[in-house]
C-alpha cells in the first residue's frame, strides 16, 4: 500500500461566503474604507490544496463534496473503494450532531479514514459532558453549570465574570461581546438569549482572564504552542467593548471590528521551557482521556495570578487550513503544511495495514478463551 488510494470527503451545500465577497468586490470593511482585507480561500480551494498535498505524498487521490446527500457519500465510498478517507465532513443535514455518525458510516464499512473516532467527535462536541470526564481525571478546567431551561439558579456558587455559551456547539458559535457577564442581569438575560434563541442548553462557567493558549497535538506529540492575543480597547460592530474572547465573527468574519481585535503569536516567546511543557502534558493528557487521535488541538487559559492553565474545550479534527491555527503550530515545529497533511494520512494508512494483517479475533470472550487454549493444546 506505498501507492494508496485516498479519497477526500467534504460537505458544503450552500453558496462559500467567501466567493460572494469576491464577485461582490469587498476590499474593505464598512467601517474603515481605508483597511484592506486579506484575501481568504473559499472552501473548494482549501480541498484543493489538500489534494495536491496527498497527491505529492505518492497517493492517487480523489476528492468528492458530497453536498448533505447520503447516496452521495454512500456510493462514492463504494465505488471509489478507498484505502483511505481523508474526512472533512464536519456537519451533515445542518446538524453538528452527525459528525460522529458520518464517521460511524467509515467504521461499519471498515474503511480507515483520518481523524478522530465517533465516540471522541460526540464527547468533545458535547462540552460539559468533556469537561466532567476531564475534572474526573484530576485535569484543571473552569467551575460550572449547566442550565437546561429557564434561568440560573438563584443560588448560583460561581465567581463573577462569568461567560455564558452554547453547551453543545463549537467553532465559537453563539460566543460574542456579550459573553462574557459581569452581575445577575446580565447572566439572566444571556442565559435566555442561549437557551431561548439558541435553543440549546447554556453553559455557564467562572471566565478565566488571564491569556489564552492553544495546544495543537499531531499524532502523539504536542505541537508548539499557539497564543491568541487581545488588542486593548477592541468593541464589535455595535460599539460593544470586546472582553478579550475569541467571537464568532473575530474567527470567521474578516470585515468585522471583532477581527481586528485580536491578533495570534505562535509561539508565545515569554513562556519558561517548564510552562510550556507543563502545558503540553496536560493537553496530551486530555487528549488521550477523551480518546482523540490523529490530530486535535486543545485551547486552555492561563490563570492571571497563579499562571495554572484551564482547559476550555477540546477540539478533534480541528480547521486543516493552510492559514489556520494548526497550520501554524505545524510549521512552529519544523514541519511544513503538505508534511503534516501526509502525516496525518500516513496514520490512517498505518491503520489499513494493520487491519489487513490478520483476522480478527472472536469478540465473544468465552470464544476467544476457548480457542487460545486449543492452540496451547496443539503446539
Amino acid at each position: 500500500m506505498s501507492r494508496a488510494r485516498v479519497l477526500i470527503l467534504w460537505n458544503q451545500v450552500d453558496e462559500d461566503v467567501v466567493e460572494l465577497w469576491r464577485r461582490d468586490g469587498r476590499r474593505s470593511p464598512d467601517w474603515d474604507p481605508t483597511r484592506i482585507v486579506e484575501e481568504w480561500d473559499t472552501v473548494a480551494e482549501e480541498v484543493q490544496l489538500l489534494e495536491k498535498c496527498v497527491r505529492e505524498g505518492g497517493h492517487d487521490v480523489v476528492a468528492v463534496n458530497i453536498r448533505d446527500s447520503f447516496e452521495t457519500l454512500f456510493q462514492t465510498i463504494t465505488t471509489e473503494r478507498p484505502d483511505v478517507i481523508v474526512n472533512l465532513v464536519e456537519w451533515f443535514h445542518d446538524d453538528i450532531e452527525n459528525e460522529m455518525h458520518v464517521a460511524a458510516l467509515f467504521e461499519l464499512l471498515g474503511v480507515s479514514y483520518t481523524g478522530n473516532r465517533p465516540i471522541a467527535l460526540s464527547l468533545c462536541q458535547k462540552k460539559p459532558h468533556a469537561k466532567a470526564l476531564l475534572a474526573a481525571a484530576g485535569l484543571p478546567v473552569p467551575r460550572g453549570i449547566v442550565v437546561e431551561k429557564g434561568a440560573a439558579p438563584a443560588d448560583l456558587a460561581l465567581r463573577y465574570p462569568l461567560i455564558v455559551k452554547p453547551a453543545y456547539d463549537d467553532a465559537s458559535g453563539g460566543i460574542d461581546a456579550g459573553s462574557v457577564v459581569r452581575d445577575r442581569e446580565a447572566l439572566d438575560k444571556r442565559v435566555q438569549l442561549i437557551v431561548g434563541d439558541h435553543k440549546m442548553p447554556a453553559l455557564i462557567e467562572e471566565f478565566i482572564e488571564g491569556r489564552e493558549i492553544h495546544c495543537a497535538i499531531l499524532g502523539d506529540a504536542a505541537l508548539p504552542l499557539y497564543e491568541m492575543q487581545f488588542k486593548p480597547g477592541g468593541v464589535d460592530n455595535e460599539g460593544r467593548p470586546l472582553p478579550g474572547i475569541i467571537t464568532y465573527r473575530a474567527k470567521w468574519d474578516p470585515y468585522s471590528r471583532d477581527y481586528y481585535a485580536m491578533e495570534s503569536k505562535c509561539p508565545p516567546d515569554d513562556l519558561e521551557p517548564e510552562v510550556v511543557a507543563h502545558i503540553q502534558a496536560i493537553a496530551l493528557r486530555a487528549y488521550k482521556h477523551l480518546g482523540c487521535r490523529d490530530y486535535a488541538r486543545v485551547d486552555m487559559r492561563l490563570d492571571p495570578k497563579t499562571g495554572d492553565p484551564y482547559i476550555l474545550e477540546v477540539n478533534p479534527n480541528p480547521d486543516l487550513a493552510d492559514g489556520c491555527a494548526f497550520a501554524q503550530c505545524v510549521r512552529a515545529s519544523g514541519r511544513t503544511y503538505e508534511q503534516a497533511v501526509q502525516e496525518i494520512v500516513g496514520f490512517a494508512l498505518a491503520r489499513a495495514r494493520n487491519r489487513q494483517k490478520g483476522e480478527p479475533l472472536p469478540s465473544e470472550t468465552l470464544l476467544r478463551e476457548y480457542l487460545a487454549q486449543r492452540r496451547r493444546q496443539t503446539r
